[in-house]
């Protein structure tokens, strides 16, 4: 597993800043790119959006007076099982 911060960076999916972006802009792109390229969607408990072919999962963390995306990146059976979304890692992330 590879968690983030939002303001490190940047790590982009096909020219969109997973890193540092605006949450709404983020789940925006995740659909659409799903949608373009057939990936699997999963909204964790904590409205995180996650790509779960992809080991994908982005969140939004509290940077001052903003909300920021910081990305999640794990192995794909850990986004597929219920012990492992329910034990995911949620330091610094916050809805």
């Amino acid at each position: 597993m590879v968690a983030l911060d939002a303001v490190a960076g940047p790590h982009f999916l096909a020219a969109f800043p997973l890193t540092g972006s605006d949450p709404a802009q983020g789940h925006q792109f995740l659909l659409d790119h799903a949608a373009e390229h057939g990936n699997w969607v999963l909204y964790t408990p904590d409205e995180s959006l996650s790509l779960t072919d992809l080991g994908l999962l982005l969140r939004s963390q509290r940077v001052g007076e903003v909300c920021l995306t910081p990305p999640l990146f794990v192995q794909e059976e850990w986004l597929e099982s219920q012990y492992h979304r329910d034990h995911l890692p949620l330091e610094g992330a916050s809805g």
